[in-house]
């Protein structure tokens, strides 16, 4: 224990042991691989420092901290063994601001880590270490630091997050050279289950006093895995995003429970489900008038628990409260009799030294040091005080005992409660319900349910196109099965057709069915890629050009969540170069940055679309004619390798042009929406257009080279109008607001429904 203090005092640091113990039940489980990789870099002879590299939350301290864990292995390396890590408490270090004291400290520190034979050096966060030393004006720490290492007095080990490499590896020209980095990724499900139900067991159920169930934590990793959301607590990488939700869960839980008992909630449920038979029983006649004698015995039986378990949860949280506030009351004694004690001891002192300067300004000085020694032998060898100082503490003493025992009682009453809760699935949904303001019934929704009706969900939304919805829906279903190739996508479409016939709407439609957010749609309009350099976009900036540092918008957020459908929309825009980088997409399904982090898209569905062969859809009376030629030009347009690359051309799909019935059920699902709208702001009126009406609309401003877009843009651009300024004129009219069609103008005319009239406004208008 005094080494401790000694070494963290004196040059901040502290040893691997130590920094361990202060980390509570600290246990890696699931990381064997990267602590086998980490070890061998540790024994190279060049370039055996590391830097530990991941997103936020993906546990590279905790690797870290393994290191030292595995030295107690019984099968630890003998090299590993002998290596001795220290943590540099880097805020200590900063901490005085002053440039000659840290510059100092820092010195030591470095003698200390070269006098330790094979000593390792762990920064937690390189990026704060960097920032830190140049805003003090200790630039000089890098190059010490990198000439320790480059003397092989001591290796390092660097950890910082994605967003912060470039600028660890801009603060030192040698970084590359005498650093290996590792990249940490987000463990796999298995792993994932294994941590978490450490940390579950270990920590919060410790810290909360409650139990997890198996199901919550299989719930927790399913949602956190499957969604993305942008509370930041939940944002951050796997285990850390499970971790907080389970955190979270179990504290809306606890104090859900700790204001309205589950057996009070479970009674509740069952009177309400009684009641709602009685009404059902009530309604119906001919029912057996015993039966309902029955329920209202059974509900008068609930009545009457409720109302106990109300009196006996009074009465318990009365008691637990009653002695809160004795526990917070002793407390406070004790507080104030800490301060009397404190003000005694220095009014004594206060005394003594009265004492003696008078003795010594008589001239006594003998008397004077005698006093001094007598008092200083008195109060510190023999512990011999006042009568005044003795009861203050023979007091805090009685107060203290008094106040361990309310302590003990109000634990014991608490754990009474606490031990009958068990945090579930239903509560560790709702939490991440509240949070990312997705539905629990989406939540709870079956896989294996959605899956089977992904086509029929699908076609409900992309009319007349049946068979990309067919073959989109199987190649999920074989995906989600396990049955594709575990180093490809998980599907890879490219989409033909002429503009609003549903590309782009299928890849929002299938987004919105298994992500449950259309907007967890990945989308790139690669119009916005047709220069040569346009590729920097997606993987980042060579290293020395502007915007290196913020890496590619496609790889950040791959590496962020890499179960994504992601869309690259119009690609015949993009430069030729950009293809090169869809190349290894889809045939590795992994990209490398331009910092050298590698990304996956194993769980990513790409979906393509182009509009190369538009005319001939449009111009061409039989389909497959025209899908021949619009292939054909495919085929002049892009290499034979990147259109094999979409399962050998099977998933090149051609889009039909939409007939005029398809068109039809678009406008009816527009109209509907749009009474949706109205009747959200307007109960009391609604929106509806008769079946000629719709027919003549659709048949008058529906053009084949618009698509979809046409008919939605009439309705946007003049029904919607015709309809605000229907509904401005008439803001008492209650009714159906029918839209007729006006075939000689080729307009739609809005029937305005008849306004309401006051009864005193009849009157009124009668007396007149």
């Amino acid at each position: 224990m005094p080494d401790k203090q000694l070494t963290t005092t004196r040059d901040y640091l502290t040893r691997g042991q130590d920094y361990l113990k202060n980390s509570d039940n600290f246990e890696l489980v699931g990381r064997e691989e990267e602590i086998k990789k980490l070890t061998g870099i540790l024994m190279r002879k060049r370039a055996n420092s590391v830097l530990l590299v991941g997103c936020g939350g993906v546990g590279c301290s905790a690797i870290a901290m393994g290191l030292q864990q595995c030295k107690k292995h019984p099968n630890a390396p003998f090299d590993l063994i002998s290596k001795r890590f220290f943590w540099l408490d880097t805020d200590g270090l900063f901490s005085s601001g002053d440039p000659i004291k840290i510059n100092e400290t820092f010195a030591k520190t470095l003698r200390t880590l070269k006098r330790t034979p094979d000593s390792i050096l762990v920064i937690d966060d390189m990026k704060d270490f960097i920032e830190a030393a140049r805003n003090n004006g200790c630039s000089n720490l890098i190059n010490a630091l990198m000439r320790t290492i480059k003397k092989k007095d001591a290796q390092v080990i660097f950890e910082t997050r994605d967003e912060d490499l470039d600028v660890v590896l801009k603060a030192h020209s040698d970084m590359r050279e005498l650093y290996t980095m590792l990249d940490i990724l987000e463990p796999d499900l298995e792993d994932l289950d294994k941590i978490v139900k450490i940390v579950a067991r270990q920590r919060l159920e410790k810290h909360h006093q409650l139990k997890v169930s198996d199901e919550a934590i299989e719930a927790a990793i399913d949602v956190t895995t499957k969604y993305r959301v942008r509370d930041l607590s939940l944002s951050r990488a796997q285990p850390e995003r499970t971790i907080t939700l389970l955190d979270r869960a179990l504290t809306t839980y606890r104090l859900n429970a700790h204001s309205n008992p589950p057996a009070l909630a479970e009674l509740q449920a069952k009177l309400d489900a009684v009641n709602t038979m009685l009404d059902d029983e009530n309604s119906v006649k001919d029912k057996d008038a015993q039966s309902k004698a029955e329920l209202k015995t059974v509900q008068a039986t609930l009545h009457g628990e409720i109302k106990e378990t109300r009196k006996a949860w009074a009465a318990h949280q009365s008691h637990i409260k009653g002695i809160y506030q004795d526990l917070r009351r002793g407390e406070e004694s004790v507080r104030q009799l800490e301060n009397q004690l404190e003000d005694q001891l220095q009014t004594e002192e206060e005394a003594r030294q009265q004492a003696a300067e008078h003795a010594e300004n008589s001239g006594d000085s003998d008397t004077a040091v005698a006093q001094k020694t007598i008092s200083s032998f008195m109060v510190g060898t023999m512990n011999l005080e006042s009568d005044e100082v003795t009861a203050i503490r023979d007091k805090i003493k009685k107060y203290q005992h008094e106040v361990d025992e309310r302590k003990a009682e109000f634990d014991r009453l608490t754990a009474e409660i606490n031990n009958t809760l068990v945090l579930g699935k239903a509560e560790t949904l709702a939490e991440f319900s509240s949070i990312s303001g997705i539905p629990v019934n989406k939540l709870t929704r079956d896989e294996r349910a959605k899956l089977m009706e992904l086509d029929k969900n699908l076609g409900d939304r992309v009319y007349g196109q049946d068979e990309a919805v067919t073959k989109l829906s199987n190649q999920v279903r074989v995906s989600r099965a396990g049955l594709q190739d575990p180093n490809k996508p998980q599907a890879a479409f490219l989409f033909l057709g002429p503009s609003g016939v549903g590309k782009t709407e299928i890849a929002k439609a299938l987004s919105a069915e298994l992500l449950d957010n259309e907007q967890a749609l990945l989308r790139f309009d690669m119009s916005e890629y047709m220069e040569k350099h346009a590729v920097a976009k997606l993987i980042g900036a060579p290293p020395g050009y502007e915007g290196y540092e913020a890496g590619g918008i496609l790889t950040n957020e791959m590496r962020r969540n890499p179960r994504r459908i992601i869309l690259f929309d119009e690609i015949e825009k993009a430069h030729p170069d950009v293809f090169n980088v869809f190349l290894q997409i889809l045939d590795d399904a992994r990209l490398t940055d331009n910092r050298g982090l590698t990304v996956s898209f194993r769980d990513a569905i790409i979906l393509m679309t182009t509009n190369i062969g538009t005319e001939y859809f449009l111009n061409e009376e039989n389909f497959d004619a025209a899908e021949e030629m619009a292939l054909e030009d495919l085929d002049k347009q892009y290499r034979p390798e990147f259109l094999n690359r979409f399962n050998g051309r099977q998933n090149i799909v051609c889009f039909q042009t939409l007939s005029l019935s398809i068109i039809e059920k678009i406008a009816a699902r527009d109209i509907s929406k749009l009474n949706k709208m109205v009747q959200a702001s307007l109960p009391d009126i609604s929106v509806d257009i008769s079946k000629q009406a719709l027919q003549a609309m659709c048949r008058d401003h529906y053009k084949p080279v618009n698509g979809a877009r046409g008919i939605t843009g009439y309705i946007e651009g003049w029904v919607k109008p015709e309809i605000a300024n229907t509904v401005l004129f008439t803001p008492d009219a209650k009714g159906t607001m029918m839209i007729d069609y006006d075939e000689a103008e080729k307009s739609v005319v809005i029937q305005m429904p008849q306004p309401v009239i006051s009864k005193q406004a009849k009157r009124s208008s009668a007396k007149k």
